[in-house]
């Protein structure tokens, strides 16, 4: 949602180079992975009506939400909101890449219903994950004002600013131990806990901004609600994932485990920063030179896109159980076949998602924000079309994380990343920072077609290569379909929330055009079935 600071709860997925049988990697004992009878699909199925309900929801808060919130808090104040959601992010990834690597090995733990190992990883890197959050939390009270004052922050709006970005560090450091125990009851497949953590710590956020709107308590009431929405959500989601852990793994990793973790991690640590950075720049630049009050729309044009990115990467969290589970309980070459096959109903959907996402995106978000806001759908159709490239690769870069090749991911950010600097300073001059967005996204493209090459020349056991299953003509056809729909109807559609609703369904049939027209009537049902309930 926008303004509410996500932390990833996937792995920016960054692969090792070191290749042989480790500790980790060694051969499983004939353990079912966890839901191992009920197949790839029904996994991901799960796994992902589930994810898509936690993403769905706020969704329908946001469209409902965005507009009043604005208006509410002002356009300075939603900025500056925005910013310091930025800023926040950011810190979240200097964690040594330890959250999102543990989810790895969680997975494969899970694959082997190996709890001690589980717990003794988790209480290990706890310690750290503790001992980072104070170290954090503690350098942004003492830079905090200057933080501020380098993104030209008006003197009135300091106090609160401060107070919200003091906050929001602290509730980062939390959110960073908390993801630790989510990763345990994902890599279990009980995507409904997090799914109900999600939803009642949103419905706390609405709740909370609407209290503080209706009685001026600026950003003061803002920190005081991103609070009580994080409190929430561990009190739903923690106590689960304690149920997965065993006494008898309460200590500390061997030094030989401690070392491969941390080998893998701090490859991720790079990736993840280097993706972030891409991801969040508009906003960053924008604030840094037309001043943090006035950036609002370039910071919810990429929220916006974010947020549709987010919706299929609801299937993430599944697809890494999925795919780690079943490398730990039969390995790699036993493993590709189902893989490969869950990657070709991953390629369609996304790309239908994307071909018609963006015509809809452009004239929606016009129809929803007030006008001064209007050059938001330009950002987010530009940066939807970049994430394309981004979503397409998912199954094939998860299979390379599974399998331990943790620089592939490092690599495609790093690449990804000074793209992204490349083509914004030059589309800088003929463009000003609308030509910055496009470099965003021209960074993502060169980031996914550099990871392809890597793949094939680091990667032993392969899947087939996801470009290759991309629906191009079918694409196109359901991209112009949509387009001449929205352009037949943008004259009368209504504004506001509505009105970005009414853009979202002239969607609906060029994605099923394009659905139909590439996996069938049988394929078609496979893909609904995402949407059903455990």
């Amino acid at each position: 949602m926008p303004g509410t600071p996500v932390i990833p709860e996937q792995p920016t997925p960054a692969d090792r180079t070191d290749v042989g049988t480790t500790p980790i990697e060694a051969a499983p004992p004939p353990v079912p992975p966890a839901g191992g009878a009920r197949g790839s699909a029904r996994t991901l199925v799960s796994g992902t009506s589930w994810s898509a309900a936690s993403q769905f929801v706020p969704l329908v808060i946001n469209l409902g939400m965005t507009p009043y919130i604005i208006r509410g808090l002002g356009d300075a104040r939603y900025g500056i909101f925005l910013l310091i959601t930025t800023i926040t992010m950011l810190l979240s990834q200097f964690d040594g890449g330890i959250g999102q690597a543990a989810m790895r090995f969680f997975t494969i733990y899970a694959g082997r219903d190996d709890r001690t190992a589980t717990t003794r990883l988790l209480f290990s890197v706890s310690a750290v994950i503790a001992a980072f959050g104070v170290f954090i939390t503690t350098a942004v009270v003492l830079f905090s004002e200057r933080i501020l004052q380098f993104f030209h922050l008006a003197p009135e709006y300091v106090p609160e600013a401060r107070f919200l970005l003091v906050t929001l560090t602290a509730v980062v450091a939390v959110l960073l131990l908390r993801n630790l125990y989510n990763a345990v009851v994902s890599a279990r497949n009980r995507f409904q806990v997090l799914s109900a953590a999600i939803i009642a710590g949103h419905v706390v956020y609405a709740l909370g901004l609407w209290a503080t709107i209706e009685n001026g308590w600026g950003l003061y009431g803002v920190a005081g609600t991103m609070i009580l929405q994080q409190v929430v959500g561990t009190l739903i989601s923690v106590p689960v994932g304690v149920r997965f852990l065993t006494q008898q793994g309460l200590g500390f990793v061997t030094r030989a485990e401690a070392g491969e973790f941390f080998a893998y991690a701090w490859r991720i640590q790079i990736g993840g920063i280097a993706a972030i950075l891409a991801s969040q720049k508009d906003q960053l630049v924008a604030a840094r030179i037309i001043s943090a009050q006035q950036s609002g729309p370039f910071g919810q044009g990429t929220n916006f896109a974010n947020q549709l990115r987010l919706v299929p990467l609801n299937a993430l969290a599944p697809i890494q159980a999925l795919v780690g589970a079943e490398v730990g309980a039969v390995g790699a070459t036993g493993a590709r076949p189902k893989i490969e096959r869950l990657q070709r109903v991953w390629v369609v959907l996304v790309t239908g998602w994307c071909a018609v996402g963006v015509p809809s995106t452009y004239w929606g978000v016009k129809a929803w924000l007030p006008p001064g806001y209007a050059i938001a759908g330009d950002i987010a159709s530009i940066l939807l079309a970049g994430h394309f490239f981004g979503l397409v690769c998912i199954v094939d870069r998860t299979w390379a994380l599974s399998l331990g090749h943790a620089s592939i991911a490092m690599r495609q950010s790093v690449v990804s990343l000074l793209a992204n600097v490349v083509a914004s300073v030059a589309l800088w001059f003929p463009f000003g920072l609308l030509g910055v967005v496009a470099g965003t996204a021209i960074g993502t493209m060169a980031g996914t077609l550099f990871m392809s090459w890597d793949v094939s020349r680091v990667v032993e056991v392969r899947i087939r290569w996801f470009l290759r299953q991309v629906p191009l003509w079918q694409a196109a056809a359901a991209a112009g379909l949509t387009l001449v729909l929205e352009l037949l109807v943008a004259p009368w559609a209504p504004h506001g929330p509505l009105g970005l609703l009414t853009c979202g369904l002239l969607a609906g049939p060029g994605f099923v055009l394009l659905v139909m027209t590439t996996l069938g009537v049988r394929g078609a049902k496979d893909a609904l079935a995402l949407v059903r309930r455990r």
